[in-house]
Parts: structure tokens; sequence; C-alpha cells
């Protein structure tokens, strides 16, 4: 879920990677960076804010994007249980970061409706923070857990990746497979089915956070291609919300203890 993301520029990332960084180098560069960020908002987390957990479920999509990019000379394997252990962790922060998204939708509209009707919202708003709150807990839980601690320490020593490999030789490699699978994905959105767009949304941010990893390789095409890519993920972005919003309002109608209004 995306809630409330800002648009404009592409902005920099505090990573500029230039075409004579080895390949090793260029992608634990890049895993440290999201480690960082990780790093600083994790206490904000912990403490329950919402933007610190928005801040930790983006570093550890980045974190997997990079994973994902830098694979062919990472090794399969290595790549892809370095990837399941961060999908793990992000799936706790998920569980938080949706229903913040949910709260906000709710508040958000709600604004919009007239008071009677408005007012009608307070009893779902109050099973959500409740489930919020055990979703938090979970949470806190996961971060202080060794396992949590062992997945990062993993990552910020992740080895194997050939130093003698210029990022410059490789860089097209890396990212064509990306574009590819972009291409192919908008070529399936003949039945438009929400899951034709977000198979779709899922391929683009993969490209984008990949084409931002390399950004330092490219020139003012390459910016102008992050624009267009930021933008079609915003507006698939708030597809997905809305898809995955309808179908957690209508388990709870299902579910939930509340009155009919």
């Amino acid at each position: 879920m995306r809630g409330g993301r800002p648009r404009g520029q592409v902005r920099p990332r505090g990573l500029l990677l230039s075409p004579n960084d080895p390949a090793g180098e260029a992608l634990a560069s890049a895993l440290r960076l999201q480690l960082r960020v990780f790093a600083r908002e994790e206490a904000g987390a912990r403490a329950g804010e919402a933007e610190p957990v928005h801040q930790l479920r983006v570093a550890t999509r980045r974190l997997r994007a990079a994973l994902r990019l830098f694979e062919p000379v990472l090794g399969a394997g290595t790549a892809r249980r370095a990837s399941q252990e961060v999908a793990w962790l992000a799936d706790s922060i998920g569980a938080v970061r949706d229903l913040d998204v949910l709260l906000m939708a709710i508040a958000s509209r709600g604004r919009r409706l007239d008071p009677v009707e408005r007012d009608a919202l307070a009893p779902l708003v109050t099973v959500l923070r409740e489930r919020r709150a055990l979703a938090h807990d979970g949470l806190v839980r996961t971060l202080e857990g060794p396992r949590c601690r062992r997945v990062l320490a993993r990552l910020a020593s992740v080895g194997g990746v050939r130093q003698d490999v210029s990022l410059g030789r490789i860089a097209r490699d890396l990212a064509t497979p990306h574009l590819r699978a972009v291409l192919r994905a908008g070529r399936r959105l003949d039945d438009a089915s929400p899951e034709a767009f977000h198979r779709l949304r899922v391929r683009v941010k993969r490209l984008r956070y990949a084409l931002e990893t390399l950004r330092g390789l490219g020139g003012d095409r390459l910016v102008r291609m992050l624009r267009l890519l930021e933008r079609l993920q915003d507006t698939l972005g708030a597809h997905q919300d809305a898809v995955t919003q309808i179908a957690r309002l209508r388990e709870l109608a299902e579910t939930a203890s509340l009155p009919p209004a």
C-alpha cells in the first residue's frame, strides 16, 4: 500500500554509483544505504509512529530490489535466501503499515460524509486501531528478536560477489530483465483484473528501484524515465490500495461485531 507518499521529482537516495565501481562493492553500498535507513527509523517504528513504519517497509523493499538486481553476480541461491529473510521481516512491517494506510483513507474519505455517516465510522475505527495495536506488538517482537538481528547482520556482510567485474560492464544486463518484465506485464492487461494491475505495479516498482540504484550511470533520459515510472507507480498504487481496502472492509463487515451503519 502506498498511502500518500508525496509525488514530485525523483529524489536522490544518498547513493551515486559510477561505471568503474566493482559490482560487489556496488551491491554492498546499496545494501548499506538501506540498512542505515532501517537503523535510523527503527526506534520510531518501535514507538508506534506511522511514518517510521512506512520507511522501514520502503527500506525492506529496496533491500530486496538490490538483491534481485544483483542476483546474476551474487548467485541465485544466495540472493533468493537473503530475499526470503527480508520478506519475512517485511511481513511484520506490512501488517502494521496496511492498517495505517486504511485508517488514513477512512479519515480522509470520512471528512466528505455528512456528520451522521461520519460518526457511524467510529466503531470501525476502534476495531482497526485494536488490530493495529496487536500488529504493532508483533512488529516489536520481530524487531527485538534474534532472527531479525541475524538477518540484518547477514545483509551487512553479503559476500561472494566478484570484485573484478565493473558495474558499467554489466549494468545493462542487470536492468534489462526488469524492463522486459514490465513490458510483459503491460501486455497482459487485456482482462483488466486487479491481479493483472498488481502484477504490473510490482514489476514497475522493481524496475524503478533498479534504475534508481543505477542512476549514476545514466543522464537526463534516465531521470525522465524515473519520473514516468514514479507517476505510473503512484497510479497503480492508488488502484491497489482501493482493491486491498475494499477486501479488508468486506472482511470486517462479515467477521467483526460492528453496527450495520
